[in-house]
């Protein structure tokens, strides 16, 4: 299913795929930034799922793609998608962009696909580009949106040229007897020559699309499909071929179609014995990629240039095989979709020196939703139907001694297991992110470990185990960014021991670094914190440096010759000297600059004092702190209102653009901190706004707020246990709910 979407000068295409009971999809933008949400939306303009797309990953940067899976689709809304019922939006901070999901024969066979822009507001489309090497052809199918109200009718040229040259390869003018404001369908099937089919494989071809009766135009480059895949395989020597044990070799490899046409692939063995290495087909036409130089040790990653429409044909198909015949082994690439687990720098080797007739390659990642998401492949001679167990654990070091949790994670029946783990607990999830992770293949029925391999690649989420922030006193107080807040608001919040300077300390630890003894150090959620010392000013003309002391203190002949351990405060394990002020320590956060403590001469007493605000001439709501760590809110110097300005709702459809003034005005609300806007903008500062967008009208579940001359755009925040009777909080419902049926 094909998806094109629009807005502004923001223009998308996407595909989708069911794998596995799950829908993957896949896109190409015009932009170089990338979405931060997509949400899926029935004709109603309910949401019925939203997904947060992780930051880009190495396989999304090598394709210039943008990947992600809606998992456990529903029979409902699997019934809903073949009646093209459901609807896509893309999330920018800065735009939002929908469109509709179609179903297309042609993509099945599609090798190829562009993005097509124009000048032309709300206007787009998309190409399926399928070929033939067996006899040199390409077929063609665009869809396409333009402003055609109005038109019954239309012709289009479309064109297919070299980029450089100009040279035309096809050209055919297609009539289309019904224009719609929806989207348009046209396609054309040529012949052409194998050059020309070359030189799409090496993204020097462009699409065109001009209407006859208009200036109306579009184009695009053609490149690679737009599909986030890649192809797999174990490697596995064949015994009777290796006479040796430890000879024979395992390993896994996969490769995938970069951006700019190339080949990547990446390999890695169990041992150094592999010296040749190629890519080859069982059909003679098409020749072996020798990638032989590129063995360093048991790995071999590169790139392959060369590749040609044949390999790619070969390749789409599951045709293509790593080979050597030195190491006895032809294993064939197989297509698998790509996010989660599998969109994670690689795939690990499952191996053991004691079993060397079973091998295995496990991908595995933590996604957006704190799930632990797995795959898990096995080859060998016996592994059908048996009994396997799928096992995690994690220690903080490999000292002896040290702690080992282990965690099953799933009992299956090989040869394959893909699977998940929901409801793994923030301390959990903080181990595995900060510890050595092994991932162990247990066999029950004999009790023992049967394959093993480390979690090099461990990239839990911030959001699995980030502290909510508190809520603000709404005065102006001075700044508790740096206050600790009581652990008795967070019962969930995890106590992991921390290692440092060959002890455990345990969490909200603090104390003094062995290293430099001006630097204090915390223990938070497994992770060691050193801050360097802040010393306060001291009122004095000469402060002095005493031996043994990280900061100036005022001369005071009095105290000089006085014992610390008996004249002194008590403070967090902390000695300070009689008439000494420091600033406080409070991890994780580090100093607080705005509270300044002193232990008295007499008394031995500490008293700390916040610093005092002046109070403020405007709205604490517009109110800012001129730095992160400025102790009190200031009021903006050039704001001329004390009230919270209010303003239409900004539309994200081309009719409803709203005109704010004349170019005076927009200056004076840009100058007192309001934000500019691709439509309708500038809007004054604390602004708030639902975004509406052309296709589904507006998007009440979303809040959009201009404060200090930044928009930011977020979804309405549901409580993890929400009513599912609101609309815009039914996916975190389901998502909990599906958690109580997994256990």
């Amino acid at each position: 299913m094909p998806m094109q979407e629009m807005g502004l000068d923001y223009v998308a295409t996407g595909r989708f795929t069911f794998y596995k009971k799950n829908l993957y999809f896949s896109f190409y933008t015009n932009k170089p930034k990338r979405p931060r949400l997509v949400q899926f939306i029935d004709t109603y303009g309910n949401i019925i799922e939203e997904i947060a797309l992780l930051s880009s990953t190495c396989y999304q940067n090598l394709t210039g793609k943008i990947c992600g899976v809606w998992r456990r689709v529903s029979k409902d809304y699997k019934r809903l998608l073949r009646e093209e019922k459901i609807s896509v939006s893309l999330f920018w901070d800065a735009a939002i962009i929908g469109g509709s999901l179609y179903r297309f024969r042609a993509l099945d066979t599609e090798t190829f696909s562009s993005l097509l822009t124009g000048d032309a507001r709300d206007s787009g489309g998309t190409s399926i580009v399928s070929i033939s090497t067996i006899s040199p052809s390409i077929h063609v199918q665009i869809m396409f949106n333009g402003p055609f109200t109005g038109q019954d009718s239309g012709s289009f040229l479309v064109k297919l040229k070299y980029a450089g040259n100009e040279r035309v390869i096809i050209e055919e003018t297609i009539r289309v007897d019904k224009l719609t404001n929806g989207t348009v369908v046209v396609e054309l099937q040529s012949p052409v020559t194998f050059s020309d089919l070359n030189a799409l494989s090496k993204r020097d071809v462009v699409v065109t699309l001009e209407a006859k009766q208009s200036s109306f135009k579009l184009q695009g480059v053609v490149v690679p499909r737009v599909y986030c895949d890649l192809y797999q395989t174990l490697v596995s020597s064949n015994g009777h071929q290796i006479d040796s044990k430890k000879d024979r070799t395992s390993g896994v490899a996969w490769a995938f179609i970069n951006k700019d046409g190339a080949l990547e692939y990446r390999v890695k063995f169990d041992n150094n014995a592999v010296t040749e290495l190629a890519i080859v087909s069982s059909e003679s036409r098409v020749s072996a990629l020798d990638i032989s130089e590129t063995i360093v040790q048991n790995w071999s990653n590169g790139t392959v240039f060369t590749v040609g429409p044949v390999h790619l044909e070969q390749l789409y198909a599951e045709e293509l095989s790593l080979f050597s015949a030195s190491s006895g082994f032809k294993n064939r690439f197989l297509w698998r979709p790509v996010a989660d687990a599998r969109d994670t720098p690689g795939a690990m080797l499952l191996s053991s020196p004691d079993e060397r007739s079973m091998v295995g390659m496990l991908w595995m990642a933590v996604d957006s939703d704190c799930t632990l998401q797995y795959e898990v492949v096995l080859s060998g001679s016996n592994v059908k139907n048996r009994i396997f167990e799928l096992y995690i654990e994690d220690s903080p070091t490999l000292l002896p001694g040290a702690p080992v949790f282990r965690r099953l994670l799933e009992e299956f029946e090989g040869p394959t297991l893909e699977g998940y783990t929901i409801g793994l607990g923030q301390e959990e999830l903080l181990r595995i992110n900060v510890n050595i992770v092994h991932v162990d293949l247990w066999d029950p029925k004999l009790g023992q470990s049967i394959l093993k391999t480390e979690w090099k690649y461990v990239n839990v989420p911030a959001i699995c185990y980030a502290r909510e922030g508190g809520a603000g006193t709404g005065d102006n107080d001075s700044n508790n960014i740096l206050m600790n807040d009581d652990e008795t608001d967070h019962p969930h919040t995890p106590h992991l021991s921390c290692l440092h300077g060959q002890k455990y300390y345990q969490h909200g630890a603090q104390w003094t670094s062995s290293v430099d003894e001006c630097f204090m150090c915390n223990c938070h959620h497994g992770s060691v914190i050193c801050d360097l010392i802040i010393c306060p000013v001291v009122q004095c003309t000469v402060p002095s440096a005493k031996p043994g002391m990280c900061c100036p203190t005022c001369e005071d002949n009095t105290f000089e010759n006085q014992n610390i351990s008996t004249n002194s405060c008590l403070l967090a394990g902390q000695q300070f000297q009689a008439g000494s002020s420091w600033h406080p320590y409070l991890p994780p956060s580090g100093f607080d600059t705005c509270t300044l403590c002193h232990c008295n001469n007499t008394s031995l007493k500490i008293k700390c004092q916040r610093m005092d605000c002046p109070p403020l001439e405007c709205d604490q709501r517009v109110a800012i702190r001129p730095t992160k760590r400025s102790c009190c809110k200031v009021c903006p110097s050039t704001l001329q209102t004390t009230s919270k300005p209010t303003g239409p709702l900004v539309q994200l459809a081309q009719g409803d653009q709203q005109v704010n003034g004349e170019s005076g005005s927009d200056l004076e609300i840009l100058t007192n901190g309001g934000c500019s806007y691709p439509v309708g903008g500038p809007y004054e500062n604390g602004q708030e706004w639902h975004p509406k967008i052309y296709s589904h009208g507006e998007v009440k579940c979303i809040n959009c707020k201009c404060k200090d001359g930044k928009v930011r755009c977020d979804r309405k925040k549901c409580p993890k246990w929400s009513s599912c009777s609101d609309p815009c909080c039914k996916s975190v419902c389901r998502r909990h709910k599906r958690q109580l049926f997994k256990y």
